[in-house]
């Protein structure tokens, strides 16, 4: 959100910095102790960090004695550093995994988490695609899982190999690399087990060249966050995902021999069950309510306990996790996100003043209901 457009959100606004600037957490530019820039160190998630950014641009408009970097190695890179203790602030699209909380403990790091904003990772095509014979983008989550689990390398090249419905066309697929929370998320909720994916596809955590490639190839698909498909519909299109995991017409052949190493490497059949495509794309409706299922998600934070020490740490997360900012269908619209439910913004605020570290998680998270995230974040913050 540019500076012009925050000045006409002051009067509502200002009531949360009155309020963080009665309790001392936001000083008067120049205010630091030392007299010289402060600075929060952020990386992480390609995802979250068009949400950090417009904070951090606001947060500075406020605090120009206040240097926020914002990092984008991706999810599990973020991390990464964050346990190492080299940064103040994570930026993730999936929850802290066991090995990354096992790291922190190690390390001597504690955190807390906040949960930001909710996402829908967006299947891509070109606006000129020609994947489609009935020109409606639509797979069920069984064909999607089809295209990607890792049985599908080297064997389903050919659009028509998922059915009547497709072009007899190669497939040209790329999407999120594996340090990635996208990546996790979307691997964990299409092919049931993180990380299985086929990788004859191109991989990069730069979601705005994965939008620029699929919409210049009319048989190109790709998957990124929902922002980036908000600030790329002249060029991309969504794919309206129907949630059932089978299959409508595959041929024969096709489903026999994706079966055969579907058994090979331990995993269930997929069936096919004939039908129409009836499936929902992303809107901030389908995803606040989760029903745009299965890759409707929450975005996250993850603060140093021993960073919040610092003051313009603090200040910066306090006013991240404002109402009037995280709780503001506009800002977070802006920037291509839903707002968490006002339950959870109230819990994240908890959190962060009763220093609650940890994660409600535990490691686990994909294939969680709306209900279940907030039942445990709640819990979690002592709300329960």
């Amino acid at each position: 959100m540019d500076l012009r457009r925050w000045a006409r959100r002051t009067a509502g606004l200002g009531l949360a910095l009155g309020a963080l600037v009665g309790m001392g957490f936001l000083l008067r530019p120049g205010a630091s102790s030392e007299g010289a820039e402060a600075v929060v160190l952020i990386d992480g998630s390609s995802t979250v960090a068009p949400i950090t950014q417009a904070v951090a641009a606001e947060f500075r408009f406020l605090r120009p004695d206040v240097k926020v970097s914002v990092g984008i190695s991706g999810t599990g890179g973020g991390f990464r550093r964050f346990v190492a203790g080299e940064t103040h602030i994570s930026n993730a699209s999936r929850a802290i995994k066991p090995s990354e909380i096992q790291r922190a403990r190690e390390n001597g790091i504690a955190f807390v988490e906040a949960i930001v904003g909710l996402d829908g990772i967006t299947v891509a095509v070109s606006r000129r695609t020609q994947i489609f014979q009935d020109g409606k983008p639509c797979l069920t989550v069984g064909e999607l899982e089809l295209l990607w689990a890792r049985e599908a390398e080297g064997f389903i090249k050919n659009w028509s190999q998922l059915g009547s419905r497709f072009a007899d066309a190669p497939i040209a697929l790329s999407g999120a690399a594996e340090t990635s929370g996208t990546f996790d998320f979307f691997t964990s909720a299409v092919t049931r087990e993180e990380g299985d994916t086929r990788s004859d596809y191109f991989a990069t955590e730069e979601d705005q060249l994965l939008a620029e490639q699929t919409g210049a190839n009319p048989f190109g698909l790709t998957y990124f966050g929902f922002a980036f498909f908000l600030s790329n519909q002249d060029r991309v299109q969504a794919v309206a995902l129907d949630p059932r995991r089978t299959l409508i017409d595959p041929p024969i052949e096709v489903l026999e021999e994706i079966n055969r190493r579907r058994a090979a490497s331990g995993k269930p059949p997929l069936r096919a069950a004939g039908g129409a495509c009836r499936g929902l794309r992303p809107t901030p409706d389908a995803i606040q309510t989760f029903l745009y299922r299965p890759l409707s998600r929450p975005l996250f934070i993850y603060v140093s306990a021993r960073a919040l020490e610092q003051e313009a740490v603090e200040a910066f997360v306090r006013f991240y996790l404002s109402e009037d900012l995280i709780g503001d269908d506009e800002f977070l619209l802006d920037v291509g996100y839903v707002p968490a439910p006002e339950a959870i913004r109230e819990a994240n605020r908890l959190c962060l003043t009763q220093r609650v570290v940890g994660t409600a998680f535990g490691g686990h998270f994909s294939g969680l209901s709306a209900e279940e995230i907030t039942e445990k974040f709640l819990a979690h913050c002592g709300m329960r």
